[in-house]
């Protein structure tokens, strides 16, 4: 058994022998030195997490829903391909998207070890790549998953956005129903819509965070530009990546990378005067909630939303 203290759900245990063993390989552990925010956390120093951190709590959602082992395993490695400073590197090759690090999921796992270990317990790794099998682990908006959730109520607590009573709140009222995650409560369904909402202005798409992705990732591209990086750097992590960028003898690289302090602020500006310009990952979600029985957006069911 392997025991973890989180700041979201407390203390979690883990029991199965397969789920242990991939976290306890070098390719799962690296996820500790992948900052969750991307680069905010140069400029805002609070806004610190990391894709280990995450990852064990989309699998504890897994596991608290009573979903199979080989669903577990795939809720576990579901960011497992995600590069040095997450989506900063979505900046870098231009993926509008944001799906650079997921396009390498199923590679990046079979060149692992994890293959092997999956098989040696008996369970398929064919079944595990398969995430259209899997919709509570991620889906299309407006709905919510288990990674969905996970990263509002991490982000949302760990700033303080969220108190520890609405984050139980949550928790305690979800609930699933042929692969789909629901309310009972519209009100609490709609605190959640409008407390998720809230949270990606404030926080996941403000200009600030957009700003730290636009310079470190031009930081980057300098990098790339001038050989002295490689693409393959992408797949280390956050340590050793940086500290690539800070040896470099590119003036332009240096000059990305000073800005990067606490107490920077970025502000949103019209396209003809902006430093930098990209589009927003859309972060909202529309919730099911059971009313009579039958499943409705809880959108229909309020009209403040």
């Amino acid at each position: 058994m392997v025991k973890y203290s989180d700041i979201v759900y407390g203390d979690i245990s883990i029991k199965e022998p397969v789920l242990i063993q991939i976290i306890n390989t070098p390719i799962f552990q690296r996820l500790k030195k992948i900052s969750q925010d991307g680069a905010v956390h140069f400029i805002q120093p609070a806004r610190r997490g990391n894709r280990f951190e995450h990852s064990i709590g989309v699998w504890y959602l897994s596991n608290k829903f009573k979903r199979g082992i080989e669903e577990q395993i795939a809720c576990l490695l579901h960011d497992l391909s995600h590069t040095a400073f997450s989506h900063v590197i979505d900046y870098v090759v231009g993926d509008k998207k944001q799906e650079y690090a997921d396009s390498r999921l199923n590679e990046i796992i079979l060149n692992s070890e994890i293959p092997q270990i999956v098989k040696a317990y008996g369970y398929s790794i064919e079944k595990v790549l398969d995430k259209s099998k899997f919709s509570l682990l991620d889906c299309d908006l407006p709905d919510i998953s288990f990674d969905r959730i996970d990263y509002f109520l991490r982000d949302g607590y760990s700033l303080g956005f969220l108190p520890k009573e609405a984050v139980n709140l949550f928790i305690e009222n979800i609930f699933e129903k042929n692969q789909i995650l629901y309310f009972k409560d519209v009100n609490i369904a709609g605190l959640y819509a409008t407390m998720f909402l809230s949270l990606s202005r404030l926080i996941w798409s403000d200009p600030t965070s957009h700003g730290s992705f636009f310079l470190l990732s031009s930081a980057i591209k300098s990098a790339l530009n001038a050989g002295e990086i490689q693409e393959s750097d992408f797949f280390t992590d956050d340590e050793i990546l940086l500290e690539k960028l800070k040896v470099s003898k590119s003036n332009s690289v240096n000059k990305y990378l000073n800005r990067l302090k606490p107490g920077l602020e970025f502000e949103y500006a019209d396209k003809e005067i902006a430093e930098f310009w990209g589009p927003s990952k859309s972060r909202f979600v529309d919730p099911w909630v059971e009313t009579n029985k039958e499943l409705k957006r809880v959108s229909s069911q309020l009209v403040s939303l």
